[in-house]
């Protein structure tokens, strides 16, 4: 996994709706990627559920999440839908972004959940790895963001 204070690495993705999205484009947002081994299992669909009921409250806090597995993109449009998916899903199915993050597991037995929480700079400000339990992805990352909305971000 990446540091916390690195920069993060640009990366250009196809989203679940068919357009790109690359990271540099949005500085002056907060970004949260969060990498989750496979769309349709359960755990996956649990966080993505969770992130998307957080999502307004990201918003409020100049965020936006991008949710990133090695799924085709028809695959993460179907996913998309059924989640009620409020933001995009963008498909690495190269795994050249997953190389690039250090999220992949050992022995290339797919991906590991790991979320980053980015600043408006593009700036890792926070990452959380946790393979059981989906939900602290979401808690730690709005976390984060109140607290670099308040100036009290503890790097």
């Amino acid at each position: 996994m990446l540091k916390i204070n690195s920069l993060a690495p640009d990366f250009t993705a196809t989203l679940s709706s068919g357009e790109q999205f690359t990271l540099s484009e949005n500085k002056g947002t907060n970004i949260i990627l969060y990498f989750y081994p496979r769309a349709f299992t359960y755990g996956c669909t649990i966080e993505t559920k969770s992130f998307g009921d957080a999502y307004e409250e990201i918003k409020s806090l100049n965020g936006i999440v991008v949710g990133i597995s090695a799924d085709e993109v028809g695959t993460l449009d179907q996913f998309a839908t059924s989640c009620y998916s409020p933001f995009e899903l963008a498909s690495d199915s190269t795994g050249e972004i997953r190389k690039l993050y250090d999220v992949q597991r050992k022995f290339n037995l797919g991906t590991s959940r790991v979320t980053y929480v980015i600043d408006t700079n593009g700036v890792i400000q926070n990452v959380i790895h946790n393979e059981v339990l989906m939900n602290i992805h979401v808690t730690a990352s709005v976390k984060a963001l109140r607290e670099l909305d308040t100036g009290t971000i503890k790097a």
